[in-house]
């Protein structure tokens, strides 16, 4: 009966059909299939009973039987499946069930079958070119984006997505407008500008960009797009490519920072650092020093090495001729030779050179440094002098460097001075004067700029005083000096001021401006001593008391000064035993954020009680457990009492938070410190993400590479570490870079000035800058008003710790504080 009814709907129509086409009855069976249906499943349909969802591959025929049955529902069916074909493995179909009514019945389901495999492949290329450039532009961390100027839409790549830190499933339409909100502030201006000067002229452009990320995360990223017109050549879309270039941003700073460092210790060395290619005979590195040396331009050397050669000495021209001979073979050469500068003065220079060969063994390059040993060769040829002419006891009573008496000779003519006003009942006064600065200059400019200062010294103060006035060099930065017969001690001021001038003075040395003061302190005879070594050690005393009044100073000595060693004394004395008479407390201060002021963190730190004085200030008793190496025991004593105090807020179910630690380098160079320390957390339970390690620039600087590797160690297991007193050290920026501290500290001495539009302001501008920069936590210690709150809320210091917020307080105090968590 459906056999002539598919008579009537022209059976030969369907045979010639392009596409395949099955008959199938309600059962499943095959009734019928044209040419294009066998050539499609290389099967011929011959047998009634004969299924299509038989020459489906297994995996595939439940599925297929589920659609046939939606099929005889009267629901038309697509699906996407595989058949087992006769000469190949497997081949994809795309099939339509369309379910055939009579009287209202389904009476079987024609099958429409297509090749889908070369639609398959093509999707899984797509599909794998989609992947693949997703996994590139992850890998380069490029994303890539365009703009349909008719659909008025944008299309991002995920990349750009996580570029801008944003999840590529949430709801985000990436119009110029919701972009811009990212850009900071500084950029906006000119990534508009450029977005609409593509727009309007079909212009590509280029430019970089900082954006913020919604975490407050910045990044610099890199962007250019191109404008595509239609025939017309109207603007139809916009294509773009961002590269997020934050890491490469840093290196390369970092390149151009070391660089800038190689460069200024480079052309500021005092010797010469010269390279050249033998093979043209010419220069290809020549520093300043060369130039300094032999007073002659750096570009003519580079382009003429024999104007080298002319320089030299004829009496050592044979000898430096036979040095070089040496080079050939790739010997490394030292040699001593004179030379004539420009202006015909002879110098002494001290060469070394050595020779690159190539594979061949023939020479290729030669590296050399030279200095200029006039002096010491002068020296030596005075010191030989004064040897031939036994002048031995002149060399063992006099500096070297200054010529002037030294401490040994200075005590013993005291000695004699003293007998001389004992019978003539005069008065005498010894200035003791220490340079302040000098160990800087020396350590920064070298030391012959910092001899040749002294030596500049020297010489204006002798001409400051009478022949009759003895002056010493007393130490490295130390100047003695002993005035007879005053007529009253008044006569101290007059004097002390006097060198203070001589010395304030500019001093000129190469190319450098120095500037230098002094503090002085005196002391008189009999009044404050009746021997050399007492009258000494008295206007020592005074000396340093005056550096503490204020450097350029002057004091003389008094009995207080005593009653200061005195208690000095006993402080450390008392010091040794404080920790076994309980005499230390912790009081904490909170640190809070700027705007909420919600509790960020605490800081720890220890006090005395002391039994005669009271409350000891860390101030005095910090630096004496520093001399004495107690801090290593205070210092555990406060890493103890923290965890355990940590511990008992946690029991007393509070939300803990973390708390610094100020710790000295002595204490993290202790051996097995990070080992003690790990026990102490396991022994109370606290996990050490909980401890932040205060350290200051001044207590690291001598042992960098030391501290830098115990850090290093703490950081691994969680630790923290925030550099304290910023900016009050020597090597603040260097620390910044190779210590990585999570938390940057502004000194309080800095925030008690930030209201004053004075350097101390600028100061604080370009720290906070610099953090932000660096993404690092900052914190402003010592904000005390609300005018230095403003400031540093306007400036978008995050954290801000000092006694508008809260002065240290007891631990009862701070629980209080836990559970309000806002102060």
């Amino acid at each position: 009966m459906i056999m002539k009814r598919l008579d009537r709907l022209n059976t030969q129509l369907l045979k010639e059909y392009s596409e395949g086409i099955f008959f199938i009855n309600c059962e499943g069976d095959i009734m019928f299939s044209n040419e294009a249906a066998f050539k499609l499943t290389g099967n011929e349909h011959k047998e009634k009973s004969q299924q299509l969802t038989a020459l489906i591959h297994t995996s595939k025929q439940q599925q297929a039987q589920d659609f046939f049955q939606r099929a005889l529902q009267g629901e038309k069916v697509q699906f996407s499946t595989t058949i087992n074909h006769n000469t190949k493995k497997e081949l994809h179909l795309y099939i339509t069930l369309i379910p055939i009514i009579v009287s209202e019945q389904v009476a079987g389901v024609y099958a429409v079958c297509r090749d889908d495999s070369k639609e398959q492949e093509r999707s899984n290329h797509i599909s794998q070119l989609e992947t693949h450039l997703k996994m590139e532009q992850k890998l380069a961390n490029v994303g890539s984006w365009y703009y349909d100027v008719r659909e008025n839409k944008s299309y991002w790549s995920p990349q750009l997505y996580n570029i801008y830190g944003l999840n590529p499933n949430q709801h985000f339409t990436p119009s110029l407008k919701n972009v811009l909100q990212f850009i900071k502030e500084c950029d906006q201006k000119r990534l508009e500008e450029a977005v609409t000067e593509a727009l309007s002229t079909g212009e590509s452009y280029k430019i970089e960009y900082a954006l913020m990320r919604p975490n407050g995360e910045e990044r610099t990223v890199f962007e250019q797009a191109d404008a595509l017109v239609d025939e017309q050549g109207n603007i139809v879309q916009l294509i773009g490519v961002v590269h997020d270039i934050t890491e490469s941003k840093v290196i390369t700073n970092e390149l151009k920072q070391k660089e800038q460092q190689f460069q200024t210790i480079y052309n500021n060395l005092d010797a010469g650092i010269w390279s050249v290619d033998v093979q043209s005979n010419e220069m290809i590195v020549c520093s300043s020093g060369v130039s300094n040396i032999y007073g002659e331009d750096a570009a003519k050397f580079l382009g003429n090495r024999d104007l080298w050669e002319s320089c030299i000495h004829p009496e050592d021209k044979p000898a430096v001729a036979k040095g070089q001979h040496q080079l050939q073979k790739g010997k490394m050469i030292r040699q001593q030779y004179r030379i004539y500068t420009k202006t015909g003065e002879m110098k002494w220079v001290k060469d070394r050179c050595i020779p690159t060969l190539d594979e061949n063994g023939k020479l290729m390059r030669i590296d050399g440094i030279v200095e200029d040993i006039t002096a010491e060769k002068k020296y030596m040829d005075h010191v030989e002098y004064l040897a031939t002419h036994d002048h031995v006891e002149y060399l063992a009573t006099h500096d070297h460097v200054t010529n002037l008496p030294n401490r040994r000779k200075f005590e013993r003519e005291l000695k004699n001075f003293i007998r001389q006003m004992k019978k003539e009942r005069d008065l005498l006064a010894v200035f003791y004067l220490g340079l302040n600065r000098f160990k800087h200059i020396n350590d920064t400019l070298g030391h012959d700029v910092g001899d040749r200062l002294l030596q500049r010294i020297a010489n204006r103060l002798k001409k400051c005083v009478t022949p009759d006035v003895m002056l010493a060099r007393a130490g490295e930065d130390e100047l003695a000096i002993c005035f007879l017969s005053l007529a009253h001690i008044n006569e101290c001021q007059k004097l002390a001021a006097a060198l203070l001038q001589e010395i304030e003075k500019e001093i000129t040395i190469d190319d450098f401006s120095l500037y230098v003061t002094a503090s002085i302190g005196i002391s008189i005879y009999p009044h404050d001593g009746e021997d050399a070594k007492m009258l000494l050690t008295n206007a020592n005393l005074a000396m340093r008391r005056a550096k503490e009044v204020g450097r350029s100073d002057w004091q003389l000595y008094s009995p207080l000064m005593d009653s200061e060693t005195y208690k000095s004394y006993h402080l450390e004395k008392g010091l040794r035993n404080a920790l076994l008479q309980d005499e230390f407390f912790i009081e904490y201060q909170p640190k809070v954020h700027t705007n909420s002021r919600e509790i960020d963190s605490i800081e720890a730190l220890i006090r005395w009680n002391h039994p005669e004085w009271g409350r000891v200030s860390p101030e005095d008793f910090i630096p004496l457990a520093e001399e004495t190496h107690l801090i290593i025991e205070l210092g555990d004593w406060v890493i103890q009492h923290v965890c355990k105090q940590l511990q008992q807020w946690k029991n007393q179910g509070l939300q803990i938070v973390p708390v610094s630690i100020n710790v000295s380098s002595k204490h993290l160079l202790k051996r097995g410190f990070v080992e003690h320390f790990q026990q102490t957390l396991a022994h109370y339970n606290i996990d050490p993400s909980f401890i932040e390690f205060e350290v200051t620039e001044s207590s690291i600087i001598q042992y960098e590479e030391h501290v830098k590797k115990v850090m290093d160690e703490l950081k691994k297991i969680g630790v923290t570490f925030a550099l304290d007193d910023f900016g009050t050290g020597f090597s603040s920026l260097s620390h910044l870079k190779d210590f990585e501290f999570n938390t940057l500290k502004i000194d309080k001495t800095f925030i008690q000035h930030v209201t004053d539009k004075g350097k101390q302001q600028a100061i604080t501008k370009s720290i906070l800058y610099l953090a932000h920069a660096l993404n690092m936590k900052v914190i402003a210690e010592g904000v005390e008003t609300k005018e230095q709150l403003a400031f540093l809320q306007k400036h978008e210091c995050t954290f801000i710790q000092g006694y508008i917020v809260s002065q240290p307080a007891a631990p009862q105090k701070i629980a209080e504080y836990l559970k309000r968590r806002f102060l």
